[in-house]
């Protein structure tokens, strides 16, 4: 079906998934470091700011099946314009309300758009674009959603240091309005749309719990310094919050840059080897992270493990296209679906791991703990799809 569309479909499908998924991302990463200090100034207990977080991944995961489905029967367009509304009415409920309650009904609004814009994005690119064009067009939303994940909490803790907490969030609502135009004037119409059910035998489909697997890593490695390398920057090198977002902003730089050009790599390179070797190079970066000091050191540092990860993601991008493909018309919207829930679970994860291992191992031994993890779950996947390579092939 991708290889059908004319170029100027799949020129205006690209810009409008990266630019929805590169808008999400930054609006989620902003709330990070604000929302907390907006709860507890109005008396919240940490309980309900724990609720207010855990909010987002549990309307995400509740919306994303359903906006799967939807893609599958309507197309694109609608639910790309159903979370653009969604995510502009959350950073306004964000800039005006203090009270527990409704700013968390305004982080479920948030996973609400973000289930249906994260999944209706990829989808309109796997539909748009062909084999061939794939793997490129995967890596270059793939670094917007990067970039948008990593330069969030800076941004938002260096507008409320500037400004006040409500700053993160009209510039938050801006650039909503900016992504709603795109999407509103540049989605393509008919497309994605023709699939009859999600099938009941996808979660049986050859790959995707490997395919998965690679996906959780990849978003955990993003996730799994951002709740404390700011910490260790402003106690062990008496960083400033400018100095944090410039190290934040070398990590953004190689997410913008390496997804695409290992996206165009895949034709050389096959999906499991590449992630492998994103699972090591992230792996030796977090093992030596863990004794550098200076913020130049450790922001090499962080630019090793976005490297890794870089490495990691666009592969599992073009190998769910292939899953969808296996069904006629094609399943993207329950495949990416699933994708969504995979990342997310990844985004979720790594930062409660961070915490804790920081806890109880400082910050030198959190990196070495999940450099260790990373390596195991990398050898294991790699062997997983080794094993499935030998099975098909006697089979």
């Amino acid at each position: 079906m991708g290889s059908k569309q004319s170029r100027g479909v799949r020129s205006l499908a690209l810009t409008v998934a990266s630019v929805a998924l590169a808008t999400d991302a930054l609006v989620y990463g902003i709330a990070v470091p604000v929302l907390p200090k907006i709860a507890t100034a109005e008396g919240a207990q940490p309980f309900s700011v724990g609720v207010m977080f855990a909010a987002y991944a549990g309307a995400l995961v509740l919306t994303t099946p359903l906006a799967g489905l939807w893609i599958d029967r309507r197309g694109n367009r609608e639910p790309l314009l159903l979370g653009m509304f969604g995510l502009a009415a959350a950073t306004l409920l964000f800039a005006f309300v203090r009270e527990p309650g409704p700013l968390i009904l305004a982080r479920a609004l948030q996973g609400v758009a973000a289930g249906v814009g994260w999944t209706a994005g990829l989808a309109l690119i796997a539909a748009t674009h062909g084999p061939a064009e794939r793997g490129k067009a995967m890596g270059v939303a793939l670094s917007s959603f990067g970039v948008g994940t990593l330069l969030g909490p800076p941004l938002g803790g260096l507008l409320t240091e500037w400004f006040d907490p409500r700053a993160p969030f009209f510039v938050a609502f801006a650039l909503a309005v900016v992504d709603g135009v795109v999407r509103w004037t540049m989605i393509p119409r008919d497309v994605g749309a023709g699939a009859a059910e999600v099938r009941a035998d996808l979660r049986g489909r050859g790959g995707l719990v490997q395919v998965g697997a690679l996906t959780v890593i990849g978003a955990a490695l993003i996730a799994f310094l951002e709740p404390i390398l700011p910490l260790h920057l402003f106690s062990a090198e008496a960083a400033g919050p400018v100095a944090v977002g410039l190290v934040f902003g070398a990590g953004a730089l190689v997410a913008a840059l390496v997804p695409p050009l290992a996206g165009t790599g895949l034709r050389l390179v096959s999906g499991n080897v590449m992630a492998c070797a994103g699972c090591a190079i992230a792996a030796l970066a977090l093992a030596l992270l863990g004794g550098l000091s200076g913020v130049p050191l450790i922001a090499l540092g962080l630019v090793g493990v976005t490297l890794g990860a870089s490495l990691v993601l666009p592969p599992t991008l073009t190998l769910m296209a292939d899953i969808a493909e296996a069904y006629q018309p094609p399943a993207y919207g329950a495949v990416y679906a699933l994708y969504t829930l995979a990342y997310t679970a990844g985004l979720a994860v790594a930062p409660l791991v961070a915490g804790a291992a920081m806890d109880g191992l400082g910050f030198s031994g959190a990196p070495r703990l999940a450099a260790g993890v990373t390596l195991a779950a990398g050898l294991a996947v790699l062997a997983l799809g080794r094993s499935r390579q030998r099975t098909a092939a006697i089979n």
